[in-house]
């Protein structure tokens, strides 16, 4: 049993002095990881053909450790237990599924046996510090399920049960990344639970200031849809179910409450897992058969391996690509594991850890050879140490680079962080062009500046928050919905095809018709919409383009409508215009008078250029085209002259005098045409006469 070989472990005579070194405190724990391996192991051999999710022994003998390390938390997690088989069960899910979900709400606080007493029992809040510490009891679980061999889909619940719902509130996960359903239903049955105990810091909340909390937050920490059916539950006997199981014992812990020993003895080895998170930025154990049993988070993290969960597999090269420091591959036999096996002793190296084909990572490789106390080798254990980071960040970095990628405002992603997570998107796509396809939501709030000119500003914000938490919530938990600038929105739909997109926008379309104001409770708002899908070998700015046109579509025939367009329909459009005929309302001319001796106009560019962040596009003899601003995502420009980018063409005419000093003086044509979409005339023609103005003071004019 587990517990028997920690308490064998921890009560073993001592080897001669000579081989003192081979039982360092870490390798006792870490040798009952290997134990619990491959006792799951040949419990899944021996019982192929059984349903059965987890070993009920290795499952009892955990319990039992969580029972004696806190009562609290035992009874925690069945309560949570009882209350996601209730979601599930109002969700039609399969039994055996709930089985699982059960398993997993039963195991999803086992890492705090290994939280040391003065943090796991601290009379107080949390500080920022507290929490940094505490989420190691998740990494310490996770290690324990990986060791356990547990199906996938218990592990993915545990682990993903502690993230937001919402994207948007976890900045390291990319878009199209959907939490499991498992995950979404424990978070919100560990959430109602929690609230309704006394904590020393707080009293417990009734059940109506749940809800309450809960609601509030749905759509950005916790799944809607898993909300709304908890309520349901408990209104339909929930409620009274779990207040009759509030204070009972789990029956099948009984028969393992004898042995304080061997549940303490289990509970060194989550402390010494605990204590590895927190010291090394990753660690492996293999056993003596080169298995890799074990391969913790910070460990995945460091070789690239952050959107898998590992399973149990034979050691080779390429599970942990490595060179020596001079970044110069290893022969046969040269890897730090194999130094290791043929001295049998530990040993240090440093190495590069490759990132991709042009960046490593220095780092330092532990490498410990763990016996039994038999003296019989059973295996090793790796530990990494990053050299020029700590993988650890602080609570307070976490919400500083969470702040950094929201709007202000609204608290939606913003623009950068739209910019970003559409170059994350576009990588799979041509990774994957047939299984990663998306689709781009434009939308904008029709006559919002009469809602600030009629209303205040003070509305027209309430009028933007409140739009940007319908998206939010109708939105599903892979999408990102972002707020490109002003009364501009855009929704980013992974997996989803052109009319699926134009459902969603529809939906939302609707929903925002229904919207109601504290601040003006007569007012009314409406909306339009543009939608694309990317298609075959098209580029990113091509599909926001569309989505943009389609926008202006809508708007252009009436407001309060979505519009989609497809790639042919946008060229079909394209070619009704004839190139020849220009719109004048778009095009600035106008002269100015040069001295062109050709040392001075080269001066005179190159602080032009310099000066206004200019791009010099073509220069060729007597005609130079330059670019002046930064064109916006999708093309349209924006209210800052720096996101109104246009073009400025100079030609030298054959109208040549004398200047001053004899210099030759000569009228150069001037033409400045916008670059990207212009609603208004006045808006570009502003935007032309400044930019003219400001060539004037550095030519030499009449």
């Amino acid at each position: 049993m587990l517990a028997e070989t920690a308490v064998n472990r921890a009560t073993a005579d001592p080897m001669p002095q000579t081989s003192s070194w081979q039982f360092n405190g870490v390798s006792r724990g870490l040798l009952s990881v290997i134990e619990l391996s491959h006792r799951s192991e040949n419990f899944y051999r021996e019982q192929a053909d059984s349903t059965e999710a987890i070993p009920l022994a290795i499952l009892r003998e955990i319990l039992s450790a969580l029972h004696f390390r806190d009562e609290n938390t035992f009874n925690h997690s069945r309560r949570v237990g009882l209350i996601a088989m209730g979601i599930a069960q109002q969700l039609c899910w399969e039994k055996e599924n709930i089985k699982q979900l059960e398993i997993a709400a039963l195991l999803h606080d086992i890492g705090k046996i290994g939280i040391p007493d003065h943090l796991l029992y601290k009379p107080g809040r949390f500080s920022a510090e507290d929490f940094g510490l505490m989420s190691h009891a998740v990494e310490v679980a996770e290690d324990i399920l990986q060791s356990c061999r547990l199906p996938l889909s218990i592990r993915r619940t545990v682990l993903e049960a502690r993230r937001y719902y919402s994207g948007l509130e976890d900045y390291s996960r990319p878009v199209g990344t959907e939490l499991s359903q498992g995950a979404r239903i424990l978070a919100v049955a560990d959430a109602y639970e929690s609230l309704s105990r006394e904590q020393v810091f707080r009293d417990a909340k009734d059940h109506h200031d749940i809800t309450d909390f809960l609601k509030e937050r749905a759509g950005t920490q916790y799944d809607p849809r898993v909300v709304e059916t908890l309520c349901r539950w408990l209104d339909n006997g929930g409620l009274s179910l779990l207040r009759s199981a509030a204070g009972k014992d789990s029956s099948f812990i009984q028969s393992s409450q004898n042995g304080s020993l061997m549940m303490g003895a289990i509970g060194t080895v989550f402390a010494e897992l605990y204590a590895l998170e927190q010291a090394y930025d990753g660690f492996s154990i293999i056993d003596a058969d080169r298995n890799v049993l074990l391969v913790n988070r910070g460990c995945q993290q460091l070789f690239g391996r952050t959107g898998e969960l590992f399973e149990p597999q034979p050691w080779t090269p390429e599970l942990f690509p490595i060179t020596n420091f001079n970044h110069q591959a290893f022969g046969e036999d040269e890897y730090p594991l194999d130094v290791m096996l043929a001295k049998r002793r530990p040993m240090s190296v440093n190495v590069q850890i490759r990132q991709d084909d042009r960046h490593f990572e220095a780092a330092e490789v532990q490498c410990f050879p763990l016996f039994d106390v038999d003296g019989l080798f059973r295996g090793v254990a790796e530990f990494y140490k990053c050299k020029d980071r700590t993988r650890h960040q602080s609570h307070q970095f976490k919400e500083l680079a969470l702040q950094a990628s929201r709007d202000a405002l609204t608290g939606i992603a913003n623009r950068g962080e739209l910019e970003n997570q559409l170059a994350n998107i576009m990588d799979r796509y041509l990774a994957d062009p047939q299984g990663s396809i998306f689709s781009v939501i434009y939308l904008d709030i029709d006559h919002f500046k009469s809602i600030n000119d009629n209303y205040g500003h003070a509305v027209g914000d309430e009028v933007l928050v409140e739009l940007a938490k319908l998206l939010r919530q109708e939105a599903y938990s892979n999408e990102l919905a972002a707020r490109y600038g002003g009364e501009e929105f855009v929704v980013l739909c992974p997996e989803l095809e052109l009319m699926q997109a134009a459902g969603r926008a529809e939906r939302f379309r609707l929903e925002i018709a229904k919207l109601r104001f504290k601040g003006a409770p007569d007012l009314r708002i409406t909306s339009s919409f543009g939608v694309a899908q990317i298609e075959s070998q098209e580029k990113l700015d091509s599909v926001l383009k569309r989505a943009d046109k389609a926008l202006y579509e809508s708007k252009k025939n009436g407001r309060n409508r979505t519009t989609v367009l497809r790639r042919e329909e946008l060229s079909q459009s394209l070619s009704k215009v004839t190139p020849a005929v220009e719109n004048e309302d778009f095009i600035f001319k106008a002269e100015l008078a040069g001295v062109l001796y050709d040392e001075f106009l080269i001066m005179k560019m190159k602080s032009f250029v310099h000066d206004n962040s200019a791009k010099v596009r073509h220069v060729t003899k007597g005609e130079v085209l330059l670019q002046l601003g930064k064109k916006k995502l999708g093309g349209r420009w924006g209210k800052d002259p720096s996101r109104q980018p246009v073009l400025i063409e100079m030609k030298s005419t054959n109208d040549e005098r004398s200047g001053p000093a004899g210099g030759r003086k000569q009228k150069l044509q001037v033409r400045i045409t916008p670059i990207g979409t212009v609603k208004k005339r006045e808006v570009f023609q502003d935007r032309a006469r400044h930019t003219y103005r400001m060539l004037r003071t550095y030519f030499v004019s009449e």
